[in-house]
């Protein structure tokens, strides 16, 4: 199984007066290799459920699991964690801030250590996966449209090939 939830609940600015309840005894059960849908209205807790499982969040109450391993507030768990978890937030296009398109794809592979080979070709595999061509590597990503900007920001994740993707 490749994510668990377990009872999960969450709770923003706990115990001040404009506490907000976001998830409530959430439990779901993803298997590895499937595609699944979150859906529901604005607040409703899609953003602050899917945040937990890169640990972006931790759990309050309940348990989340990744391939097996309770997400716990460890530093290097959750580093590793989200070498696994690839997430895309809801508007990807805030995710960018290096000057180069290439750069801002290359961001993860570089912090995993990876030769600049190694950097270069996930680079070039993941601005091919996203449908742009190398011609936007040398861009600046604030001068591309808002659907470019996407793309490059998915491209980011994806180069650095994590189990789970999440979008």
């Amino acid at each position: 199984m490749a994510i668990e939830v377990k009872g999960l609940s969450y709770i923003y600015s706990r115990g001040l007066p404009y506490e907000k309840e976001a998830l409530t005894s959430v439990s779901i059960k993803i298997f590895k290799g499937e595609a699944v849908g979150i859906v529901g209205h604005t607040g409703s807790g899609k953003s602050t459920l899917i945040q937990h499982f890169n640990g972006l969040i931790l759990p309050q109450v309940g348990t989340v699991k990744v391939f097996g391993e309770e997400i716990k507030n460890d530093k290097r768990f959750l580093k590793e964690l989200r070498r696994k978890v690839g997430l895309v937030f809801q508007f990807p296009e805030s995710q960018l801030f290096a000057e180069t398109v290439y750069d801002d794809i290359a961001f993860g592979p570089r912090n995993l250590k990876l030769s600049e080979d190694e950097v270069k070709e996930r680079v070039m595999w993941a601005i091919d996966e996203v449908g742009l061509t190398s011609e936007y590597l040398e861009r600046s990503p604030f001068s591309l449209s808002g659907g470019e900007k996407r793309r490059v920001a998915i491209a980011g994740v994806l180069s650095m090939k994590p189990e789970i993707l999440v979008l």
